[in-house]
């Protein structure tokens, strides 16, 4: 696939970014083996047509998919056996209902909805015309975080409450195309994959048994939004679907403050911006992680035991110790 970024110089900080358009079945078939393998067959081929973008990490890779005209994609066993099977996607149909043929079962899933595509189970999927977005992760990501759960067998509502969140942060995460660095974009796929899993659980209120798993929403959503978005208490609680007394209470179970995790948020945000080389300033890294210039440094310090100058300096340094030369 050819890079949707000419002035793209390092991939090794710069996430991949690639798109495609495709009128051949053939072609198609060669373009999503690098994603996915599977056979392809078509119901009106000399009429098909689909376009793909893509980006990518060594973890994580996000699509969108647009496509006109229907197709089957079958999964065999031999296909199982050819590809890896440590990740799975999760795919979110915006326009077209995708239909799910497994052994056991068969699921329907229509637009504004999310499924789990495990690669080691035998399955056909008929794509309608439709455009979608796919989520390739770590399987390992759900293992840990819902060792006892099936999450294949669960259709997700992405219309509202966290679905929604989840929904705008995929729009907003693809929209940026190469212009996020791989740290940025798997930290931004670790927050998506977070509120996944506490979807999964199904209870997105902050009730007492799911306290760790709401936190982490929370700190989710904020590090997503921090610098660029709304991130007053009423505003995060109103995006997740609760009210601002009980998003207030279930901190209060954990012994912090809205204001507390807000902060410890924005400075890990800060410590990443200046952990990845790149243009930006201490003033742009203050900005984009919701502080004034004036209390950044102080903060920071605070927080970790060196200025942002010197924090920025020492991980250079530490760079720099660790690349061979001539590379």
């Amino acid at each position: 696939m050819n890079s949707g970024d000419e002035h793209q110089t390092d991939r090794a900080t710069v996430v991949q970014y690639s798109e495609l358009t495709v009128a051949s079945a053939a072609v198609w078939t060669e373009v999503t083996d690098h994603f996915l393998t599977a056979d392809h067959r078509y119901r009106d081929p000399a009429n098909w047509w689909a376009r793909i973008t893509a980006q990518e990490s060594s973890g994580y890779t996000l699509l969108r998919t647009q496509q006109r005209g229907d197709h089957l994609m079958n999964r065999s066993r031999s296909h199982i056996r050819r590809g890896p099977t440590d990740h799975c996607w999760i795919v979110f149909p915006k326009r077209g209902e995708y239909v799910i043929q497994e052994p056991d079962r068969l699921t329907k899933v229509p637009p504004h909805r999310g499924f789990v595509l495990e690669l080691d189970r035998i399955c056909r999927v008929l794509l309608p015309g439709s455009t979608a977005y796919a989520l390739r992760l770590p399987r390992a990501q759900f293992n840990q975080r819902l060792p006892t759960r099936d999450v294949s067998r669960t259709v997700l509502d992405m219309s509202s409450g966290l679905g929604r969140v989840v929904a705008s942060m995929l729009a907003t995460t693809h929209a940026g195309q190469s212009n996020l660095t791989t740290l940025e974009f798997d930290a931004v796929c670790d927050r998506i994959t977070e509120l996944l899993c506490l979807m999964f659980v199904g209870d997105v209120g902050p009730q007492q048994a799911h306290v760790a798993e709401t936190v982490d929403a929370i700190r989710a959503f904020v590090r997503a939004n921090i610098g660029s978005g709304d991130v007053r208490l009423p505003a995060v609680a109103r995006a997740l679907g609760w009210s601002p007394r009980q998003l207030r209470s279930v901190l209060h179970q954990t012994g912090i403050t809205y204001r507390e995790l807000r902060r410890t948020e924005a400075l890990r945000t800060a410590r990443d911006l200046l952990a990845c080389p790149g243009p930006l300033s201490i003033g742009e890294v203050a900005a984009r992680s919701g502080f004034t210039s004036a209390g950044f440094s102080t903060a920071f310090k605070s927080e970790y035991g060196e200025t942002p100058r010197d924090f920025r300096r020492r991980r250079r340094s530490d760079q720099l110790a660790v690349t061979p030369p001539g590379s």
